[in-house]
């Protein structure tokens, strides 16, 4: 579910969440279409790849697991791994986000799946996890659903 301004957060605390002022803006006038994804060439999604374009040129460090196999055992401990890793990065102050659209299997990756691949692995092996690591702004926990929410007596 997509959660648009902060009252969406708070109330839901699950989705995603879309903070900028114009779709905020937008959604409070009662002209933002959640039915419709932007075209690749709108505004929304332009003004997105640039942002995160940005983000990538100016990243301090990358990280990456790379695995010999990528059977479903190897992937679930490829991921917990990627946890402890990230728990570890926290308590030494850094941030680390997965950039992981480009490690999807499906046709529409294929061109940045073998790049990814052809640049941090060796032929045979597969890249489970690539993340941004650096020093950013310190930022407020996410929202989370109250255990109550998913137990129930």
């Amino acid at each position: 579910m997509l959660r648009v301004g902060a009252a969406e957060v708070a109330q839901h605390r699950d989705g995603l969440t879309l903070l900028a002022p114009i779709p905020v803006a937008l959604a409070r006038l009662g002209l933002f279409d959640r039915s419709k994804v932007p075209a690749p060439e709108d505004y929304a999604t332009t003004s997105q790849v640039a942002d995160f374009d940005t983000k990538l040129a100016t990243t301090p460090g990358f990280f990456w697991m790379v695995t010999d196999t990528n059977d479903r055992v190897t992937q679930v401990n490829a991921g917990r791994a990627y946890v402890r890793m990230q728990l570890a990065a926290t308590a030494q102050g850094l941030g680390m986000q997965p950039l992981q659209q480009a490690l999807q299997e499906y046709v529409e990756q294929k061109g940045p799946y073998t790049g990814i691949h052809q640049q941090l692995a060796a032929p045979g092996q597969t890249v489970q996890m690539w993340a941004r690591v650096g020093y950013g702004p310190e930022v407020e926990p996410a929202p989370r659903r109250r255990l109550e929410d998913f137990v129930r007596a």
